[in-house]
C-alpha cells in the first residue's frame, strides 16, 4: 500500500509546483540580467582598465627614464652649456657670421670678391637647427686659403664648409693665386 501512495504521489500532476518553478525560474532570469551581468560587465570593463593603465604605465616609465637620461647628460654636461650656446645660437645672426668670416678672411688674406646669403628662415615655427649659407667667391693662394679653413673651423660658432671649389685664378700672373668657390653654413636654433 505504501507503493501505491508513493507512486500516486510521484506520477500526480502538481500544478501549484510547476508555478513555482515557473517563477524561480523567472526571478533567477531577472536576477542574472540585473545583478550578475553588470557585475561581469564591471568586472571585464576593470580588467580592459588595468591592462589599458598598464601600457600607460609603461609608456610614462620609458618617458621617465627619458628625461632621467637627459638630465644625467645636462649634469655631465653642465659647464659646456655656455659653449654650447655659443656654438650654435637661438637667433641667425647673420651680421656676426659675415663679420667672423671676413676677420677671418682678412687675417688670412683671403681677398673676397663677392659673398650672397642664401637660404635663412626667419620664422620660429621649427624647433630643429637651422642654417645661414654664405656663398662667397674670393682669390687666395693655397697656404691662406688653408689656414682660413683651419680658423673657421677653430671658431666657437659652428660653421662648416658645404662646398669648396679650387680653381686657378686665370687673370693672375705666376703669383701662385686660386680662384675659390665656397658655401659656409652656419648653423641656429
Amino acid at each position: 500500500m505504501d507503493l501505491n501512495i508513493l507512486l500516486k504521489s510521484i506520477f500526480e500532476k502538481k500544478s501549484g509546483d510547476n508555478i513555482y518553478v515557473i517563477f524561480f525560474l523567472l526571478i533567477f532570469s531577472i536576477f542574472i540580467i540585473f545583478a550578475i551581468k553588470p557585475s561581469l560587465m564591471t568586472a571585464y570593463s576593470l580588467k580592459k582598465e588595468e591592462i589599458d593603465l598598464t601600457k600607460i604605465d609603461q609608456v610614462y616609465e620609458e618617458k621617465i627614464n627619458n628625461i632621467t637620461l637627459i638630465q644625467t647628460q645636462i649634469e655631465e654636461n653642465r659647464d659646456n652649456l655656455p659653449l654650447l650656446n655659443q656654438s650654435i645660437s637661438e637667433q641667425p645672426e647673420v651680421n656676426k657670421v659675415i663679420e667672423d668670416i671676413k676677420k677671418i678672411a682678412d687675417k688670412n688674406s683671403l681677398v673676397i670678391n663677392k659673398a650672397t646669403i642664401i637660404d635663412i628662415n626667419f620664422s620660429k615655427t621649427n624647433k630643429e637647427k637651422q642654417n645661414v649659407k654664405l656663398q662667397m667667391e674670393a682669390t687666395t693662394s693655397f697656404d691662406n686659403l688653408r689656414q682660413f679653413i683651419r680658423d673657421i673651423f677653430d671658431q666657437r660658432r659652428l660653421k662648416l664648409i658645404d662646398n669648396l671649389v679650387i680653381n686657378r685664378d686665370k687673370e693672375s700672373t705666376n703669383s701662385g693665386n686660386l680662384k675659390v668657390d665656397l658655401t659656409i653654413n652656419g648653423y641656429y636654433l
